[in-house]
């Protein structure tokens, strides 16, 4: 049995969405006894370790650019003035494009409230690592598109998930967050709000909550429920009938190195850090993430087609999907990265919103569910953790740190208020 079983909060899922909702959630109400419960052996081990950790408020929408621009002022405020490192390099995000790639548009939107400047084809021709027009051999088999602009994002960059979630969970622990670990929740079930005792309930017309959850260190009681379990919200939820409006997709990122790479890599010099910005290249969506202290370059794509939507617990990265798919990509734009190694290769999943891309937050019963970051948990959490506490609070408003306010059921399903992505990486 868990020492202290019974609590008015119940946090599941130690992620970063899990650790800023019960961080904001005990911040703004002190009284009340919160348990973070996670299976992994310690915080921040699933998706969130497993992530590429880039930033960036370069979004269509004008929420979720909201979203991202002020967990990225929180996690700079975090870094520089509270003194707590969390890996916070602001290289950039340069999108590398073609005259008609239709990203064009978004960008243009993107720049209205992003800052952004951009780099035209002569500028680009200075760096002789990168190759903006493709053969036309090569362009007609590979169906890749030729750089003719770059749009560089510069209030953007890679951030280190381990250090932001090490803030979290330390803050939360100093202000009486009890966290246990190694415990699994098996799934959520019902239970009558006025018990009958009498076989079958709950029955239809009896109120339901969900009362306990059941773990392998026994039974854990709450008031509240708050699932922030990113893609395991729906077996986990699927017993209780309520819908988590998300589904996963795999997500492979390889790390390569070597001399040729190294060229590459520290080839920029227009970021203070001296390293190439995090780069999408415009075919594919191929993207190049720099890896500094590792001297390496982390590389992928958000694949979609023949990407299923299956779940495995455990998933492995694919290394004939790097030498068939990315490496060809890759080397068609960045002629001179001859040979590079692959010194390292991860998998994980991103909890994809199918419908509109931006984050679920809502009620139903006594259960928050949070969950369909589709890959922006990190770049999110901050905004995300203080709207978890605005729906548990019954606030009608979240005040973000830009001094934002967003309706608390914007991010809801009945009353949602959320303009489509259209730039998800």
């Amino acid at each position: 049995m868990v020492p202290d079983s019974r609590f008015d909060v119940a946090v599941i899922g130690a992620g970063i969405v899990g650790l800023t909702s019960a961080y904001y959630i005990k911040k703004n109400n002190p009284d009340v006894n919160i348990v973070v419960i996670d299976k992994a052996p310690t915080y921040a081990q699933g998706n969130t370790a497993r992530s590429a950790a880039g930033f960036r408020d370069m979004f269509s929408s004008e929420l979720n650019f909201n979203l991202s621009n002020s967990t990225i002022g929180f996690y700079r405020h975090v870094q520089e003035e509270l003194g707590h490192d969390v890996g916070m390099k602001f290289v950039g995000y340069l999108f590398l494009t073609s005259d008609d790639d239709p990203r064009l548009k978004v960008l243009q939107k993107v720049s209205q409230r992003s800052k952004v400047r951009t780099l035209d084809a002569e500028a680009l021709s200075h760096y002789d690592f990168l190759r903006t027009k493709i053969d036309v051999e090569t362009k007609a088999l590979m169906n890749l598109k030729d750089i003719d602009l770059g749009v560089l994002g510069e209030n953007c960059g890679t951030i280190e998930p381990e250090l932001i979630a090490d803030f979290y969970y330390n803050s939360a622990v100093r202000l009486g967050v009890k966290f246990l670990f190694n415990t699994t929740v098996r799934e959520y079930r019902l239970d009558p709000v006025d018990p009958l005792d009498y076989p079958g309930e709950p029955f239809l017309w009896q109120k339901k909550h969900l009362k306990k959850l059941e773990t392998n260190h026994g039974d854990i009681e709450a008031d509240i429920f708050i699932s922030c379990t990113d893609v395991w919200t729906t077996s986990l939820l699927d017993p209780t009938g309520i819908d988590s409006h998300i589904r996963p997709k795999k997500r492979q990122v390889f790390q390569i190195s070597g001399p040729s790479v190294e060229n590459i890599l520290f080839g920029w010099d227009q970021n203070k850090e001296g390293v190439l910005p995090f780069t999408i290249l415009p075919s594919f969506g191929v993207y190049l993430r720099p890896a500094p202290k590792a001297k390496s370059l982390w590389v992928g794509t958000a694949d979609d087609y023949n990407r299923d939507y299956s779940f495995n617990e455990e998933p492995d990265a694919e290394r004939e999907y790097y030498d068939n798919s990315l490496a060809q990509v890759i080397q068609a734009y960045f002629p001179t990265m001859s040979y590079p190694k692959v010194t390292g290769m991860w998998a994980g999943y991103y909890a994809y919103n199918t419908i509109d891309g931006t984050p679920y937050i809502f009620k139903d019963l006594n259960i928050i569910v949070a969950s369909g970051t589709s890959g922006s948990g990190i770049l999110k959490g901050d905004s995300i953790g203080r709207i978890v506490e605005a729906v548990y609070s019954g606030k009608e408003y979240a005040e973000l740190y830009n001094g934002k306010k967003i309706k608390s059921s914007a991010l809801g399903i009945e009353n949602r208020e959320v303009e489509r992505e259209e730039f998800i990486i």
